[in-house]
């Protein structure tokens, strides 16, 4: 894999982590609350329109690279650009970057 360079950090993502409260019927509720904002280079790998509850879906998929130093696992997800992204893995790469494999779902 060939270095990358500093410009190609392009895009500002922000990570997102879940927190899960009770509510009224002491149901769980999810919620999310924004944690960093970092660059980030975002490329779409392709989508794919598999069926969900007989009706069509469309799955995008993602390859997102930060720089290391920020704490993100699979449990947290991404927002960039009106886009919500979950994160699939977390991989940590030679030279000081993170790729993480997304996912965006579009019902």
């Amino acid at each position: 894999m060939r270095p990358i360079a500093a410009g190609e950090l392009s895009e500002q993502v922000t990570i997102q982590r879940a927190a899960v409260t009770r509510g009224a019927a002491n149901a769980e509720l999810l919620t999310w609350s924004n944690g960093e904002t970092v660059w980030a280079k975002v490329t779409e790998r392709g989508g794919r329109e598999p069926q969900l509850a007989d009706r069509p879906v469309m799955l995008i998929s993602y390859e997102v690279v930060i720089r290391a130093g920020v704490t993100v696992t699979h449990s947290d997800r991404l927002a960039w650009g009106g886009k919500v992204l979950a994160i699939d893995t977390v991989t940590p790469l030679p030279r000081g970057y993170i790729t993480l494999r997304c996912m965006e779902v579009e019902i």
